[in-house]
């Protein structure tokens, strides 16, 4: 049975510090020696984020919109970098104790034509049934929002009568969405 590898804070900190003399100054680097270490560019509003792919012993690197959303996945650029791991039991292993100034151009090229790359722009969602979801999603996240400022109303004693109005209001505008959701699936609303 192969021994168990070790899982160090060392194979972060290893990478961090060569990819930072890669990146230069005009990235911040990650504050914390963990996976995924992530680096951000204020001036190109990016993050560029790097963790090691346990499975196929390679190491991502995945550029992003800065602070994106799980749902901007669209929007991302990525490249990978596999190096020889004869003599290490895994990526972590060859990170924590391979010479990693060897493959410093390597990963330099990589990270120049991945950065250099602009990110693709967000595409217009062009099926209307899942622009509407996205819409009555985006309803009801406002409607949740208003929800609990009335209820936090409530409880404060505060005047809650135009809270209500508003909330009424956006209930009649989600409502309106979702039939139409409704209507675009094939299926009926039933008025209760």
């Amino acid at each position: 049975m192969p021994p168990t590898p070790t899982i160090t804070k060392a194979a972060p900190d290893r990478l961090t510090a060569v990819l930072a003399d890669i990146l230069g100054t005009d990235w911040t680097l990650p504050t914390v020696p963990e996976w995924p270490s992530v680096f951000t560019s204020e001036a190109a509003d990016h993050d560029l984020t790097c963790y090691p792919d346990w499975k196929n012993g390679r190491i991502i690197f995945e550029l992003s919109p800065a602070g994106a959303a799980s749902s901007d996945f669209d929007r991302r650029r990525f490249a990978k970098y596999s190096p020889d791991l004869t003599g290490y039991d895994t990526i972590h292993d060859w990170i924590a104790r391979g010479d990693l100034t060897a493959v410093a151009d390597a990963l330099a090229l990589i990270l120049e034509r991945l950065v250099e790359q602009p990110l693709p722009e967000r595409t217009a969602n062009t099926n209307p049934l899942e622009r509407e979801r996205e819409q009555l999603a985006k309803q009801a996240r406002e409607l949740a929002a208003h929800a609990a400022q009335f209820a936090a109303g409530l409880v404060w004693s505060q005047p809650v009568a135009d809270d209500a109005r508003h909330l009424v209001s956006l209930a009649q505008n989600a409502a309106h969405t979702a039939t139409r959701v409704d209507e675009l699936r094939g299926s009926k609303s039933t008025p209760r």
